[in-house]
């Protein structure tokens, strides 16, 4: 610490013959010259301040909430230097309450280093952002969707006392769905007077309750086995006109970026939900399919990798804001999980899987770029559906998942599969992990 500039204060060095050590021990925890007290635990340390014994047993006097009642509370900083065989920190009962840094791993002893360099110094990575305005949405009115969550009542109901009804009420829905997306319209005066990441986040946050009733149909008509790819297909063919300027008069072209948020969040979900219950021929079919969009751009049919947006607003709030984010978007998918319909892991193996899909059934250069693939976690396990792949049983099952018409064929598209070993966001280390991770074609079918 010395060779870093920092003035340490140590026993061995500065508690000399004839000094009083109790003064001295308290000193460092009340003198105004003593910015930050460590305490560095290891096994022994532990033992001692737990049984009262030695030097150490003084210390945990000395450092008691009375005393510490009058110095800060970031003052004391315990720093474990060793665990025991489990992987459990040895932290004396007097301090475990505290958040300590760990520099017991040599893995991450740099990073944990730096992290008390700074913290010594007053000097953190991450430092809070300034207070921005009030968000735009308080001061108008409850998004209203008394009428999706009324057919959703409905539905449900139906499910038990006249589930022949369930196609047609599902129809119902999305028509009243699509009608309630209007109130996540953004004037384009609205945005001369605003931040445009402040008034997109906000309708952004206010269109949960619909993605939510949206994401419970789904759920129900796939459990009641009464899915269909058409209802899919339409909607979101509707959906995306919200995504583009229509009518006369000024406009800014990111005023439909939370529509867009909106259609890419509730694509993830669907299939996410579809391949949890293995629904894998609706799957293909909605993958396959060509999608006749009302747009003012596009004539010709598009495919599902449309429905993955680039959102400017976000980069902006991201920048703005110092959020310092690698995708501002993929953050936003994280902070609205609902694990009624997929958990994180879920969420991020179907963005994933819709990355590789897209290369395995569409041909072209343009792939669904999996934006949350940095939440996955070091040595996560791999994509459930592609693991079970090994079994014969699955594997037979999940063919036209691929738009394989047999295991064979499947084998055969998933082994030409061809993956760029650097294709990563430029900003961060690792890059999307390929389809052989997951499953090598040569272990398809290898179990019963």
């Amino acid at each position: 610490m010395a060779g870093d500039g920092v003035d340490v204060k140590l026993d061995k060095w500065d508690l000399k013959e004839g000094y009083d050590k109790f003064a001295f021990m308290e000193s460092m925890v009340t003198s105004d010259n003593i910015d930050k007290v460590l305490v560095i635990c290891d096994k022994g340390y532990q033992e001692k301040a737990n049984a009262n014994k030695g030097g150490v047993g003084t210390e945990k006097i000395l450092i008691t909430p009375e005393v510490l009642q009058n110095v800060e509370q970031t003052k004391v900083i315990p720093i474990v230097s060793e665990r025991d065989e489990n992987g459990k920190e040895y932290m004396p009962n007097f301090i475990k309450s505290r958040i300590y840094i760990d520099l017991s791993n040599s893995d991450s002893f740099e990073e944990n280093y730096e992290k008390l360099i700074r913290l010594l110094y007053n000097a953190p990575l991450y430092r809070k952002p300034s207070l921005g305005k009030k968000p735009v949405f308080l001061d108008e009115e409850k998004m209203n969707n008394y009428r999706s969550s009324n057919m959703l009542r409905q539905l449900t109901k139906a499910t038990e006392t006249n589930p022949q009804r369930l196609k047609s009420l599902a129809i119902g829905f999305s028509e009243v769905f699509l009608e309630e997306l209007e109130q996540l319209k953004i004037e384009y005066e609205e945005i001369k007077t605003n931040e445009i990441d402040d008034v997109i986040t906000d309708r952004i946050n206010s269109s949960l309750p619909l993605r939510d009733n949206y994401l419970e149909i789904v759920k129900v008509l796939i459990e009641n086995d009464r899915v269909e790819s058409d209802w899919f297909i339409n909607l979101y063919e509707k959906m995306y006109s919200f995504t583009e300027f229509k009518g006369s008069g000024n406009y800014n072209e990111l005023q439909f970026d939370q529509y867009k948020f909106l259609v890419h969040e509730m694509y993830i979900y669907t299939i996410g939900l579809l391949v949890k219950y293995e629904k894998f021929p609706i799957v293909h079919e909605l993958l396959s399919s060509e999608y006749l969009l009302d747009s003012v751009y596009r004539n010709n049919g598009a495919t599902f990798e449309t429905f993955r947006f680039h959102l400017p607003s976000l980069e902006i709030r991201n920048e703005r804001l110092g959020m310092r984010k690698i995708s501002f978007h993929a953050h936003l998918l994280m902070e609205r999980i609902n694990t009624r319909f997929l958990t994180k892991p879920e969420l991020i193996d179907c963005d994933l899987l819709l990355f590789y899909l897209s290369s395995l059934i569409i041909q072209g250069s343009y792939k669904w770029f999996p934006i949350t693939y940095i939440y996955r976690e070091y040595g996560a396990r791999q994509i459930r559906c592609l693991v079970k792949l090994k079994s014969k049983r699955v594997a037979a099952k999940s063919i036209s998942l691929f738009g394989a018409s047999s295991i064979e064929e499947m084998k055969e598209r998933i082994s030409n599969y061809k993956h760029d070993s650097d294709y990563r966001y430029r900003n961060h280390h690792y890059p999307v992990p390929s389809l052989h991770v997951h499953i090598k074609p040569d272990e398809i079918a290898i179990n019963p």
